[in-house]
């Protein structure tokens, strides 16, 4: 469920909205937001049409990030949005393979993603996280959500 969190700030100074965590895990913090994180459906889209649109991502920091999914072959380009590249499993689970900051020029980096990532085939998803507003916010971000190899 989407909940409203004073304590997070947009950088023009506006209150922000953020993914609960699911009351389902019990795992401690460690663990949960160690090496191997996954992305988890919204529980406030469950039985929904947009259920299968969108998803969050846990940070280091335990705050959740919301993103809208696409496969790979069908994503846009937006300027200045954080990408989280993203594979399924057999299981159906979401694990991540890279993030970064799309910048002025998207397009570029999307190719080549494609291309560095191909090897995914159908499993491969792009997520686009649009909220941060400004160059800190999404550096934030994606040191927050930073993908680390085994």
């Amino acid at each position: 469920m989407l909940a409203f969190e004073p304590r997070y700030r947009t950088a023009d100074g506006l209150r922000a909205f953020c993914e609960c965590p699911a009351p389902t895990r019990s795992e401690s913090p460690g663990h949960r937001y160690g090496g191997e994180r996954e992305g988890v459906r919204l529980a406030a889209l469950t039985d929904t049409p947009l259920a299968s649109r969108f998803c969050s991502w846990a940070g280091l920091s335990g705050r959740r990030y919301i993103f809208s999914v696409y496969p790979w072959s069908e994503c846009p380009a937006f300027c200045r949005a954080v990408l989280l590249a993203a594979a399924r499993d057999d299981a159906g689970r979401r694990h991540a393979l890279l993030v970064f900051d799309t910048g002025a020029f998207p397009e570029p980096a999307l190719l080549r993603a494609k291309r560095d990532l191909s090897a995914y085939g159908p499993r491969l998803e792009f997520h686009l996280h649009l909220l941060a507003s400004s160059g800190a916010e999404r550096e934030s971000v994606l040191a927050d959500l930073a993908v680390h190899s085994a």
